[in-house]
């Protein structure tokens, strides 16, 4: 085996490493849905009023319309780059920031349930809790990544 062949085997068993293989997968895992919150984000700015259909509510118009565009889909949009943000300069103190917004969204949804007899959507609620739960082990995750390189 040559010298070429033994530094190439030794640079693919480093790349298909568990490590490298786990980081990987954190990262794929967490940007699908940052691109899927950036999707929603800029959906809203384009095309409001399939963007008010997918989550289920009529387009207001006037200032409510104002509200709901600016309100929603900057909320999407900054949930998109804060997690498109975490997995470029991995701080998972962003995704610790995301998971905190999507959490208060489900407490919200619940609440908006309970004290008000608002329609509870399950399937949203199911998403906001297992991605919250999801940015909270991925942040810990990444900060416990972050020291050690330190």
């Amino acid at each position: 085996m040559t010298l070429k062949q033994k530094v190439s085997d030794l640079q693919l068993k480093k790349i298909l490493s568990p490590k490298n293989i786990g980081k990987f997968a954190l990262n794929v895992f967490l940007i699908l849905p940052g691109v899927f919150f950036l999707f929603l984000g800029f959906r809203w700015l384009v095309a409001p009023d399939t963007a008010a259909a997918a989550l289920m509510m009529p387009l207001l118009a006037g200032a409510g319309l104002n509200s709901q565009i600016s309100d929603i889909g900057g909320m999407f949009l900054a949930i998109g780059l804060l997690t498109m943000g975490a997995v470029t300069t991995r701080k998972g103190d962003l995704l610790f920031s995301v998971a905190l917004l999507l959490s208060c969204i489900a407490v919200y949804r619940v609440l908006s349930f309970t004290l008000h007899d608002a329609t509870l959507i399950m399937q949203s609620l199911g998403i906001e809790i297992v991605l919250s739960v999801w940015f909270f082990i991925a942040s810990k995750r990444m900060n416990a990544q972050e020291r050690k390189n330190a």
